[in-house]
């Protein structure tokens, strides 16, 4: 019976897989597709198909290449998304965004085969900003979840956002460069801080220029020794100047008079001149914009209106204007919680919003209080370092204004933050076929290795919340992440831990809980969603956050290939060790214990990841993980690691 039902299941399994056309080579050397039947569905004429998303039960598409270009077509062999795409990842992006009716979703890089420019599309392959640029820096676009992309254009390279803006003008001489001033674009830095050596291809001159693109020194010079250029050591770059070489400060003015036919005598006679290497401050430095790159590429957007090096968006309205009245900059703050008063103006009527930025990243609403003229924000108890504060008004017509900012510095007396621990593990499912050997297991082990661990690192043990078994619930798990929010202090330590299944339901991802039914997880199972939001408020609070998910096990059943895969990589603020890669499944085993992603994390905290001095750092763990499930699993395992936080201290067995 048995083997009857096996031949049934594959007869089906075949049956379904001929379902959609398949990719085949015809006698051309190009590829098209066939029925079941074995006939042409549609005809050979791309140069690739990509087998891994072509007409699948879940893709009503394919993604194939033209030349070198990549789209997607339909059924009946039409572009749903034009041939204009870089790679077969994000022609596949698209199509999966058309699919869902996303017909607007994001900006992809796209190709005019006859301009031979790059622009940027929406999914269907439509050019919304036009296609002007000569490349598209691949590590920094928009596909990559940047809010930029570096591009070049006429020869040099500068940044633009998404609604068509260059935020740093196409003035660099390389990536860079553009990649360095469109992260300070990001974080609203203080223009001048960091000085570029930039071209202006219309006066066929070198100048030095600030994160905008605006001069700091005007374009005025001939050639520039690149081997001495401004740096942070260096406050002084080496410039050729009509006919001679010499040297400028950041102010523009030649402290060695061009009068040298070698650079490298400028070079020697610049260490010579007394006060050489002082610095200016970046507010003392010029910003001067040439009002040139002011128009948005996109289609439909509108002139960029500027004051002073400002980044607005609007047309004819005077753009909002904000200062920060107290505390002033370079004071001193004892308490994490800091009021800053302000006063912002807008000239289209409208009531300001106010954006708050700490330390170049966002604030969220929930992270700040607002009275009045007034903003509450958490600052990091920290002596080793100063917290820039930066505040930014909206009027009703989107336009910003400049940054006001303020760097203040900790004085109150450090403090060790506090441990929480949430361990979930969950063997015993209601539903028989989902049973598991060690979830439940792992979680108790997790907080049982905690606790006897040395917690020298932290004030103490603040909270231990264990959910195994019957009592993990959908419900009770997410009421469980909610009170754990409420408890924490800014700056404390998270430690959350996940074992059990995964499972996708369209395109959200979901942990099983026990009371799962796998016909209805959005009813019954914990949507990812939720553990994001519960750690997005965490990171409001200042808080160093840690998920160990061990959460992939037999979930593959429901066609999730790993849990993590869907969690890593989306939320930068986390620190993530998880249990296995995209394609994996996770193992348990009897002669383990635990699973062995679990039995890895266990061993590496009890000492096994410890370095000479006893420290368990990030890093160690990470290593120890890792090679111990590759070798364990023969390589069929691999964990992946995610941290943007840099490496740390954890636990100290000495």
């Amino acid at each position: 019976m048995k083997r009857l039902f096996t031949t049934w299941l594959l007869v089906l399994c075949a049956t379904l897989l001929w379902a959609q056309p398949r990719a085949f080579q015809g006698g051309n050397g190009k590829w098209g597709f066939r029925d079941k039947n074995g006939n042409w569905a549609i005809q050979p004429k791309y140069d690739d198909v990509d087998k891994l998303y072509a007409f699948t039960n879940n893709r009503n598409h394919a993604v194939v290449k033209v030349g070198n270009l990549w789209g997607c077509i339909n059924e009946q062999g039409q572009f749903i998304t034009q041939p204009v795409m870089r790679t077969n990842k994000m022609a596949s992006d698209a199509g999966l965004a058309i699919q869902k009716k996303s017909t607007t979703e994001g900006l992809y890089d796209g190709f005019d085969l006859q301009k031979r420019l790059w622009g940027f599309t929406n999914p269907s392959g439509q050019f919304l900003i036009p296609p002007t640029f000569d490349e598209i820096d691949n590590a920094t676009s928009f596909r990559t979840g940047k809010n930029y992309a570096v591009v070049k254009k006429s020869g040099f390279w500068g940044a633009i956002d998404s609604k068509g803006f260059m935020i740093v003008k196409p003035y660099m001489l390389n990536k860079e460069d553009a990649r360095k001033a469109a992260a300070e674009a990001e974080q609203f830095a203080e223009p001048g801080r960091n000085i570029y050596t930039a071209y202006d291809p219309e006066l066929k001159k070198f100048g030095f220029a600030n994160y905008k693109g605006n001069w700091v020194i005007t374009p005025r010079f001939t050639s520039v020794d690149m081997g001495y250029t401004f740096t942070d050591n260096r406050p002084f770059a080496v410039v050729k100047y009509n006919n001679g070489w010499g040297s400028v400060n950041a102010k523009g003015v030649f402290v060695v008079k061009p009068t040298y036919q070698k650079a490298e005598q400028a070079r020697s006679a610049a260490y010579k001149v007394p006060g050489i290497n002082k610095n200016f401050p970046a507010s003392e430095l010029a910003n001067n914009d040439d009002n040139k790159h002011k128009n948005s590429l996109k289609k439909g957007a509108t002139i960029r209106i500027t004051d002073g090096g400002s980044s607005n968006t609007g047309a004819g309205v005077k753009a909002p204007t904000i200062a920060i009245l107290s505390p002033k900059d370079g004071e001193g703050y004892t308490q994490p919680n800091v009021n800053i008063t302000y006063e912002a103006k807008t000239f289209d009527g409208s009531t300001p919003k106010i954006l708050a930025y700490v330390n170049g990243e966002l604030i969220s609403t929930k992270g700040v209080q607002r009275t009045g003229k007034q903003i509450t924000v958490t600052l990091p108890r920290s002596s080793q370092g100063v917290s820039r504060i930066q505040l930014i008004a909206k009027d009703g017509k989107g336009q910003n204004s400049d940054p006001a900012s303020i760097a203040l510095r900790y004085v109150g007396s450090e403090s060790k933050p506090q441990l929480h621990l949430l361990a979930v593990g969950v063997s015993d499912y209601n539903q028989a076929d989902l049973k598991l050997q060690n979830a439940a297991k792992d979680a108790q082990d997790f907080v049982n290795t905690i606790k006897g661990l040395n917690l020298k690192q932290y004030d103490r043990l603040a909270t231990t919340t264990l959910i195994t078994n019957a009592q993990a619930t959908d419900r009770n798990i997410k009421s469980n992440l909610s009170q754990l929010v409420n408890k924490v202090n800014q700056g404390d330590v998270i430690m959350l831990f996940f074992s059990g299944h995964g499972a996708k339901e369209g395109d959200d991802t979901y942990f099983l809980s026990v009371n799962t039914d796998s016909n209805d997880l959005f009813s019954t199972a914990v949507n990812f969603d939720d553990i994001k939001r519960a750690t997005r408020r965490l990171k409001d609070k200042k808080c160093r956050i840690l998920v160990f998910m061990d959460a992939c096990h037999s979930g593959a059943l429901y066609g999730q290939k790993s849990i993590a895969e869907n969690y890593a990589l989306s939320e930068p603020g986390i620190i993530g060790f998880y249990s296995s890669t995209e394609s994996q499944k996770s193992n348990e085993s009897e002669k383990w214990e635990n699973g062995i992603f679990t039995k890895a994390l266990l061993e590496g905290l009890k000492g096994k990841a410890a370095d000479e001095s006893g420290a368990i750092t990030l890093d160690n763990l990470e290593r120890y993980i890792r090679d111990t499930v590759r070798k364990a699993t023969n390589g069929t395992q691999m964990p992946i690691f995610e941290n943007k936080q840099g490496n740390f201290v954890l636990f100290n067995i000495k």
